[in-house]
């Protein structure tokens, strides 16, 4: 049955295939804690840290990890998780690898606070400019923090 969903290109409805880990128990008397929700914006390494933080009681129960971890998403990342292969997943390890390398962009386009300042007094100074120029210095601006050209005033 499995092949032929698979051919027809539908997702199977079995509970083994639906239930991440289904021969994992929750400990007696455990209650999992409120976890803070991703929504694909934001730190992707901060939300692992919080989530982390919460996992106290769990253990060195790695498939218990994994399996918590979908109470802490929502939207096209709960997606994400729920299309994962969960063989690929032997350790928590593996599943936070995958997660920051899809996320990764959200560190590497988030400007700080020092940048902030940059680009608000060199794009203030150019009021009264054309539009597509101030979307040029800022392209400028961002290349230049990015390679290390422009200092933030904080590393000053």
């Amino acid at each position: 049955m499995k092949n032929l969903q698979v051919a027809r290109g539908s997702e199977s409805l079995d509970y083994e295939d639906l239930c991440i880990h289904q021969d994992i128990d929750m400990p007696l008397g455990y209650k999992p804690p409120k976890f803070d929700i991703f929504n694909g914006t934001g730190d992707p390494h901060a939300h692992l840290r919080e989530y982390c933080d919460k996992l106290v009681g769990v253990g060195r129960n790695e498939k218990l990890r994994i399996k918590l971890f979908i109470r802490s998403l929502t939207g096209e990342e709960l997606t994400w998780y729920t299309r994962q292969d969960m063989q690929n997943w032997r350790t928590r390890q593996d599943m936070a690898d995958d997660f920051m390398n899809l996320f990764r962009f959200n560190r590497e386009i988030t400007p700080n606070r020092a940048q902030q300042r940059i680009y608000f007094e060199k794009i203030m100074g150019m009021m009264g400019q054309k539009f597509s120029e101030l979307v040029k210095m800022g392209d400028f601006l961002e290349e230049g923090i990015h390679s290390g050209k422009v200092q933030p005033m904080a590393a000053l």
